[in-house]
């Protein structure tokens, strides 16, 4: 079906559900749309109260008087995660550094708490999904359109995202890469859809083509990968589709990119990144327990490793540079104790998206068509690409992995109530 008038009804129908719900759901709308939309940036007019923080407050509070605040086995890791954090920052080389960006981690406990706790239902769940990828939309539409203005062009700088997490170029494109293969599972698990849908992951695709990142672009194929393989079971037409989708992609990426990914390895911005994993893994061995402390490594990499960096540009020389690896970020500011609580963290989102499969194929009123079934691989495929995308930049404490955590929990949290497991269970074609 193609049609805007079946668009027109759908958003009709949305906004009749959503003007059911209660308040605490509102302010989860609000914390979504001023997270991620975030109006009061665009239009700096609105931007005369702290929006985010409030809604997340009004929201808590309200959850808090009704006695609905869950506190689940992801809230006790992430708090253990803290404790490191905490316990890391006391020792640093640099404590300044390290206890003025404590704000940059417990926020996200804060945020996940109040995520998994608001949503109570599936069709709330359903609700802020459509709103989630409505907002999401609206900006794989303007990386689109600016990619379609450069002609399918080049440029070093890639695509600026909105102010904020996503202003980079790299964490831009590797939102979106997520997005693709988040929404295309999302849209394959609604047997009668609008085929205008599929425009979110079309953009979504055109966006990371244009952004110019190589992780982004690799997160993107992995992503994509899982599901070809899992959903679509390597029968041969999906075979074939991957094969013209990625002969198109190849065919539209500019000259250039197609240039960087020949010489990586071997280009100079390879070669940086081998120089600050390296440090990286040097810093994490002299300090194996807590690292050096807490957001500590531009300062030390500046201190005692910036020598090795090898380049004509005295700017790049001479600025303090991230470690371009989450789990080597984690690792030399956090130590040992760090990195085996982040790595619980990836693991528990998807033991959750697991478990929340094998509740529903031991259900006979749902089917492993449906599209919470499907979602969860949609889930899985995007931690993949987040994954992926991780090996090349430092956003350990950027939203992708907290976002992963709040769907899955509070996906499982929703199917839990609506469909008790069965000791009949039936086989699950993917774990």
């Amino acid at each position: 079906m193609l049609s805007i008038k079946g668009i027109y009804k759908d958003l009709k129908e949305f906004y009749s559900s959503c003007k059911a719900q209660d308040f605490a759901f509102y302010m989860l709308c609000a914390y979504l749309v001023f997270s991620y939309m975030r109006p009061q940036v665009i239009y700096p007019s609105l931007n005369f109260l702290p929006w985010i923080q409030l809604s997340i407050l009004l929201g808590l509070a309200l959850l808090f008087f009704k006695g609905n605040i869950r506190f689940q086995l992801i809230h006790f890791v992430m708090i253990l995660f803290f404790l490191v954090i905490l316990a890391s920052s006391y020792q640093s080389k640099y404590p300044d550094i390290s206890f003025h960006h404590l704000s940059a981690y417990y926020i996200w406990i804060i945020e996940v708490i109040f995520f998994t706790s608001c949503v109570r239902s599936l069709k709330q769940y359903h609700l802020l999904m459509v709103l989630f990828f409505l907002i999401l939309f609206k900006m794989s539409l303007f990386g689109a359109k600016t990619w379609i203005e450069r002609g399918f062009g080049f440029r070093d700088w890639g695509i600026a995202g909105p102010d904020g997490f996503f202003a980079n170029s790299g964490e831009f494109s590797l939102l979106m890469a997520m997005l693709v293969v988040m929404g295309l599972t999302f849209i394959l698990g609604h047997k009668k859809t609008n085929k205008l849908y599929f425009l979110l992951p079309i953009t979504a695709t055109m966006t990371v083509m244009g952004a110019s990142s190589r992780g982004g672009q690799l997160a993107l194929v992995a992503g994509l990968l899982i599901v070809a393989i899992v959903i679509g079971k390597l029968r041969l037409k999906n075979i074939i589709l991957v094969f013209v989708s990625a002969f198109l992609i190849i065919n539209l990426m500019p000259e250039e990119q197609k240039m960087r990914f020949s010489s990586a390895g071997e280009d100079s911005t390879s070669e940086s990144r081998l120089t600050y994993w390296n440090a990286g893994l040097d810093m994490m061995q002299k300090n194996k327990l807590l690292g050096i402390g807490y957001y500590g490594f531009p300062e030390e990499f500046y201190n005692h490793y910036s020598h090795l960096v090898v380049t004509k540009d005295t700017y790049l020389s001479n600025r303090r540079e991230v470690a371009h690896n989450t789990f080597i970020q984690i690792g030399s500011t956090l130590g040992y104790l760090g990195l085996i609580c982040y790595l619980w963290l990836i693991y528990l989102c998807f033991s959750l998206n697991r478990k929340t499969r094998k509740i529903l194929a031991s259900n006979s009123k749902t089917h492993i068509t449906s599209w919470p079934y499907r979602y969860t691989i949609g889930l899985d495929a995007a931690l993949i690409a987040y994954l992926m995308g991780s090996l090349f930049m430092s956003v350990a404490f950027y939203p992708y992995i907290y976002l992963m955590l709040m769907m899955s929990q509070s996906l499982k949290n929703c199917i839990e109530a609506e469909f008790p497991l069965k000791p009949n269970k039936l086989p699950l074609p993917y774990k």
